[in-house]
């Protein structure tokens, strides 16, 4: 089960904040699950028609683009939650006080926060672009904006992420608390 980071704690007394923090994490990891089945499954009818049948769905190959780009940005939404994307630690390791370290996880957050809002905001700007052109898929036909909008979506997850691990780092940094390192602590 993944914990409420200890920012939201502090705002809730009621454990409703917990609550819905919790069923948008499940929400989050099903439509994972679902949208990758449904990739796998739309993969493999292709695969299936363009070498046993000999005929070939224009749509499909369209679908499995889309579908790739949500899954990979979701993808590493969830990877952000769990704190399981690659990361370069020869400084890391090279500080030998829990404190530092904790202080460059603290503006390593702040940075890959900031990082990622500059892609939601440029993702957001093409996509609205899009929109603007009234531009639509090559077979699908639907507005191309929309295949669009994972980038902006899950990148300000991920900022808001990194934001709350940074928020979680600063309190502990503050109180004194010892030094927990995120990789494979849930977030």
């Amino acid at each position: 089960m993944v914990r409420s980071p200890i920012v939201l704690k502090q705002l809730d007394s009621g454990g409703q904040m917990r609550r819905i923090w919790s069923f948008l994490g499940r929400l989050e990891e099903w439509t994972l699950v679902f949208v990758l089945l449904a990739l796998a499954i739309v993969s493999f009818v292709q695969v299936v028609c363009r070498y046993v049948v000999g005929f070939s769905f224009t749509w499909m190959e369209e679908v499995t683009r889309y579908s790739s780009v949500f899954i990979a940005f979701l993808g590493a939404a969830i990877g952000v939650k769990y704190g399981t994307h690659f990361s370069m630690i020869f400084l890391y390791e090279r500080l030998s006080s829990d404190r530092m370290r904790q202080l460059l996880m603290l503006i390593v957050n702040l940075i890959c926060c900031a990082v990622l809002l500059v892609v939601a905001w440029y993702g957001w700007e093409q996509a609205m672009k899009l929109k603007r052109f009234g531009t639509l898929t090559a077979v699908l036909r639907i507005p191309k904006y929309i295949p669009y909008l994972p980038i902006p979506l899950f990148s300000v997850v991920m900022a808001l992420r990194y934001l709350l691990n940074g928020g979680n780092q600063l309190y502990d940094f503050i109180a004194g608390r010892p030094f927990k390192p995120l990789k494979g602590r849930e977030a």
